[in-house]
């Protein structure tokens, strides 16, 4: 029996098949490194014809023939080097691992294989961390004048507030309070200047926000501007009307705004790796600076450095809003 048929015949059916949809989609997605792609496809997929991206590599040590019974550590550390020769991500190499694992360990139970799984000898090379990128505040100014509408009104937001482009997606005319007085809304009250995230969106709909997500943030002057011009151009909006809006009158989806949006916005202006994620932590950098600007209007003369040192310190110290 070869790895691929055993992988075929008994370990999708009898374990993959069993999995919630996501573990299904991830087993799919790994095991396309360890048997030819086109062969993943056609299990998952028997009555589809394939289209994806993702094809046999020549030089790569697929495990389709593989007797079973010839399986060693040898053919995990092939996978691995050749993974990490290609600059796959530790999580994707250890996920290789792990799927191996445990094909190895259901073919033992099955009787299948016999003795000790080759795989738990094989050891992950050590964790490489990509270098985490961050915005200066002209890249992030030149990133502002080339974005139009919905980008500019997302980046901003996220800037000022460091809300996430979800929270921002989901974002309702009813919690964003521009008067001066507190405001009840859904039995819940608004600070003045202030917006409250409240809800998630999904294809279903919207829904309460989860994990302790719930939050007012005020409002800053950068801000109050922004959403004063979103009103303007909304007219007379609905309290249950998005913020941020498609064409249909639907909530935006992040998912259509991501890479394929931000990617060609980064290259012209020299920041390739620009993502929704980094332009977030560009509120952090703002936040620093405006501290920094505001110890050094009130300290003695000599002590700004020192005032400018500390709140660096602890802005590393604190964790990420």
């Amino acid at each position: 029996m070869t790895f691929g048929f055993f992988v075929e015949t008994k370990f999708i059916p009898e374990h993959v098949e069993h999995k919630t949809f996501s573990g299904q989609t991830h087993y799919q997605a790994i095991l396309k490194h360890l048997l030819k792609p086109e062969n993943v496809n056609r299990i998952f997929n028997p009555k589809k014809v394939s289209n994806a991206r993702l094809t046999s590599a020549p030089d790569w040590p697929y495990l389709d023939d593989v007797r079973l019974c010839d399986f060693t550590a040898d053919h995990v550390r092939q996978l691995i080097s050749a993974a990490s020769g290609r600059q796959y991500s530790s999580q994707t190499i250890k996920h290789i691992k792990n799927v191996a694992f445990a094909i190895i360990s259901h073919a033992q139970r099955e009787g299948c294989f016999q003795g000790p799984n080759p795989v738990s000898q094989v050891n992950l090379p050590p964790m490489t961390r990509k270098p985490e990128h961050s915005l200066t505040m002209s890249q992030t100014r030149a990133i502002l004048e080339v974005m139009s509408y919905p980008e500019r009104e997302i980046a901003l937001i996220t800037i000022t507030t460091g809300m996430n482009i979800q929270e921002i997606c989901n974002l309702q005319w009813k919690h964003v309070n521009l008067g001066r007085s507190p405001r009840q809304v859904d039995g819940e009250l608004i600070p003045a200047m202030s917006l409250a995230v409240r809800n998630r969106w999904n294809r279903t709909g919207l829904g309460d926000s989860r994990r302790g997500r719930k939050r007012n943030i005020g409002i800053p002057k950068p801000l109050r501007s922004i959403l004063e011009s979103l009103l303007q151009r909304k007219g007379d909006p609905l309290p249950d009307d998005f913020v941020l809006e498609s064409q249909a009158g639907q909530p935006i989806s992040p998912a259509a705004i991501r890479a394929g949006r931000l990617k060609p916005i980064g290259r012209k202006v020299g920041a390739p790796w620009l993502s929704w994620r980094i332009l977030g932590r560009a509120h952090l950098a703002a936040l620093t600076e405006s501290r920094s600007r505001l110890a050094a209007r009130v300290q003695p003369p000599g002590q700004e450095k020192q005032a400018s040192d500390e709140i660096s310190y602890n802005e590393r110290q604190s964790p990420a809003p």
